[in-house]
């Protein structure tokens, strides 16, 4: 009996191993194609950078028997990843409570290679961004949270028609993997409404909203958000309780206003410098709108970009941002705090990761040490609102 019980114990040991090695994802998109996709004449370019796109890879599930509880439960309440947090500024007092990231940039979820035919070329163009994510693992994603204490996220995927069988696929295999902590959201302008209602029909649950949709990006320059085409979409987004999330153009309170008007039902999650000075007259008048400060809570002045975003590398960004701590912090807290504490319940924070070296260790330790520091500097009953309950409840009815 003792030998029996030795060998079982061995045996959960080397899946407990195997288990926590990291899968690395092989690039997904070929190098012509971002090229082309990513080539935005200077004059097109947005001020802030954004990203629109989801994992590739699909990690293996570790089977679980009747014989195994041990292993699924460990699966559910062992972090993947931990570390003390261990500021470098000494800006103290720190918020010491958990994260939610209400704006984070999943790395790519499908091969556009794939796309055959004339409108090839057109169709990837018009939905990868800037920005792209790539080459990086969802345990390298995960472990960061943990490390961070993020206990959930807003995850941004992308996908489009003639690859939806393969865009629901990972899509299921990134909300498994994750435990339901990433909230994935899908960008829904490249698909006809009656592809949204048949994926929400028939996937109830895999998608918590949609987004973002990005009005500054030269795919939907020109476009608006009160327009037909996303009304439609808003529709079916309040037929099955999802949030929409949007990053307007500039000029474009009075529409972003009226689409909230036409769908009280709907929760509208906005970012982005060019609704800045307009959100508290969105949020007086449209409860339904609500505000994530995730990439402009860290920029320099008397830029409105953010600085992950306005850094040519990681190593451009981590310079500036060590030599320029205490200035960014002042900035933080005289262009927001205020804002928050008239509209407690409809702020949240968040990073909008995109930048494959945005994801790295180094960065995602200044990232956090600035975020806590900032929500210190918050009045005490708002700082849980912002640092996670306000991202949670926008998934409640």
């Amino acid at each position: 009996m003792r030998n029996s019980v030795l060998a079982i114990g061995i045996i959960f040991l080397v899946i407990l191993v195997g288990c926590a090695q990291e899968v690395e994802i092989p690039p997904s998109v070929p190098e012509e194609i971002v090229e082309e996709a990513t080539t935005i004449p200077e004059k097109s370019k947005p001020i802030e950078g954004e990203a629109n796109n989801l994992t590739d890879i699909i990690p293996q599930q570790q089977d679980v028997t009747v014989n195994q509880p041990a292993m699924q439960e460990t699966k559910v309440q062992e972090p993947k990843c931990s570390r003390e947090f261990s500021p470098q500024f000494n800006a103290g007092p720190y918020y010491e409570g958990a994260l939610f990231d209400a704006h984070f940039h999943m790395p790519q979820l499908i091969d556009f290679s794939e796309i055959e035919g004339p409108d090839a070329d057109h169709d990837t163009n018009s939905i990868i961004d800037p920005v792209l994510g790539k080459d990086v693992s969802l345990d390298k994603i995960l472990c960061n949270f943990d490390k961070e204490k993020v206990r959930g996220s807003i995850g941004f995927s992308i996908g489009i028609e003639p690859l939806l069988e393969e865009t629901l696929k990972a899509a299921e295999s990134v909300k498994t993997d994750s435990l339901g902590k990433i909230y994935l959201f899908l960008m829904p302008q490249v698909f006809s409404t009656e592809s949204l209602e048949s994926i929400e029909t028939t996937n109830k649950g895999l998608f918590a909203g949609y987004g973002e949709i990005a009005f500054y990006f030269v795919a939907q320059k020109g476009q608006n958000p009160d327009d037909q085409k996303y009304l439609d979409i808003y529709e079916v987004a309040g037929k099955h309780n999802l949030v929409v999330m949007m990053h307007p153009d500039a000029k474009q309170e009075n529409s972003v206003g009226n689409a909230a008007t036409k769908n009280p039902n709907v929760k509208f999650l906005i970012h982005g410098p060019e609704m800045e000075d307009s959100i508290i007259n969105l949020m007086s008048n449209h409860p339904n709108v609500y505000y994530s400060i995730d990439a402009i809570l860290i920029r320099i002045p008397p830029s409105p970009g953010g600085l992950l975003y306005t850094s040519s590398n990681k190593e451009d960004f981590i310079l500036t941002f060590t030599e320029n701590f205490d200035i960014l912090l002042n900035r933080a807290v005289k262009d927001w705090k205020e804002k928050i504490e008239q509209h407690p319940d409809r702020f949240m924070w968040g990073t909008d990761r995109a930048h494959k070296w945005t994801y790295d260790e180094e960065v995602s330790v200044l990232l956090e040490e600035f975020g806590r520091a900032f929500i210190a500097r918050l009045d005490p009953a708002v700082q849980k609102k912002f640092a996670y309950e306000n991202a949670e409840n926008l998934f409640k009815n």
